[in-house]
């Protein structure tokens, strides 16, 4: 018999993405206008639309990894639907980082603060990432290549982000160039590792 009441997927889903929608809308109001710039004004505005662009990139390849994640499975649990609330409350805090980080720029504190919320999110999306493997495998489903390489990014992600918490507390002026660094290398490992498993799946349907 079917239960009347059950988590819902597609109210998961539908909840994880307006929060993303949201966040990635109001990154933008915290570039503020050259006019209202006190000194050095294309300097600050261009040191804005750094920061923006990487916080954007960050919250997008979160993005990208999450609806990858939640994708293939038919259902959803407590703990995975916990998790992911957890999940979304540390996205929701990307914002007040990049304000942070906009007011005191190169500076320890707001550094080591979007760090720490970085690392958060590579946390609980770690945890999701083993909640839906344990699901997969509970209704029968097999880790392809693919599966195997998001999950050990996931993992990598975490690790990553420890190093940008390290750099943040002794070399915080080089903060945004690591994060930026990380944000590339892990997109460019992923195309790669995505490329390499399309040949050897072609390889093998020969």
């Amino acid at each position: 018999m079917n239960a009347m009441f059950h988590y819902s997927k597609s109210r998961l889903i539908g909840i994880s993405d307006g929060v993303f929608a949201v966040v990635l809308t109001i990154m933008v109001l915290d570039i503020k206008s050259p006019i209202s710039m006190a000194r050095g004004p294309m300097i600050e505005l261009i040191k804005h639309l750094l920061i923006y662009f990487i916080s954007f990139g960050i919250v997008s390849e979160y993005w990208v990894y999450h609806q990858e994640l939640l994708s293939g499975i038919k259902r959803t649990t407590p703990l995975l639907t916990i998790t992911n609330i957890y999940y979304l409350v540390f996205i929701s805090l990307t914002p007040f980082a990049t304000g942070w980080l906009n007011d005191a720029f190169m500076q320890r504190l707001p550094s080591m603060a979007y760090s720490i919320i970085i690392i958060l999110v590579n946390f609980t999306q770690a945890i999701m990432f083993h909640e839906v493997v344990e699901i997969g495998e509970e209704d029968g489903m097999h880790m392809s290549a693919h599966d195997r390489e998001e999950y050990r990014s996931a993992q990598v992600m975490l690790g990553v982000s420890i190093i940008y918490l390290i750099f943040a507390y002794f070399t915080p002026k080089y903060f945004l160039i690591v994060i930026w660094i990380g944000l590339a290398l892990r997109t460019a490992v992923t195309q790669v590792a995505r490329a390499i498993n399309r040949i050897q799946s072609r390889k093998t349907q020969k």
